[in-house]
């Protein structure tokens, strides 16, 4: 993993020193879906536009990357814009999150199947799981990405059969799902 958290400081470094607040497409879409205010953990976050983007409709948001040159954008721009986000630089292969805990769990681009029953736990009753990564489709365009890191056809909702399917879908090279616990 080292190897991994150097190469994403690299990235992030020559990056803008502040991130613009947007959440996906899906996850805006589905806005009126999420539980409202409350704690929010988004895994995986980089420069946390998503984080951002929560922490604006109303949630704490706890952002956690391997990553702290990418944290280090997402908390400027919180602190800017006076936004409730709270990086947390961890390693990501070595997470232990809380059970019950967070009213959302949002993870975007990222793919680490050990983690899904660990996300699906940390779930509080009622808590909404919003999970959008690449698929098979992408290696079409990327053929030098690792397929280790893509998802097979309906993965996401066989890995979340315990929460309540509320939407999902296949949008070209990513798949996405949002899901309910149980109240």
């Amino acid at each position: 993993m080292r190897a991994d958290i150097d190469r994403w400081n690299r990235k992030y470094a020559g990056g803008p020193r502040s991130v613009e607040p947007a959440g996906e497409p899906e996850l805006a879409a589905a806005a009126s879906a999420l539980p409202g205010r409350g704690l929010a953990l988004e895994l995986a976050c980089g420069r946390g536009a998503n984080a951002l983007y929560l922490a604006r409709l109303g949630y704490e948001v706890v952002a956690v990357d391997c990553a702290i040159n990418g944290l280090g954008a997402c908390s400027r721009t919180a602190r800017r814009l006076g936004l409730p986000v709270f990086p947390v630089v961890m390693d990501l292969d070595r997470a232990a999150l809380p059970r019950r805990r967070f009213r959302l769990v949002c993870v975007v681009r990222y793919l680490n199947r050990p983690l899904f029953p660990v996300l699906a736990e940390a779930l509080a009753p009622g808590g909404v799981l919003f999970y959008k990564t690449f698929n098979r489709r992408h290696l079409e365009d990327r053929p030098g990405f690792n397929p280790g890191y893509v998802l097979e056809d309906g993965e996401l909702d066989r890995a979340f059969a315990g929460l309540g399917r509320l939407a999902g879908g296949e949008s070209g090279t990513t798949s996405w799902i949002l899901a309910r616990a149980a109240p």
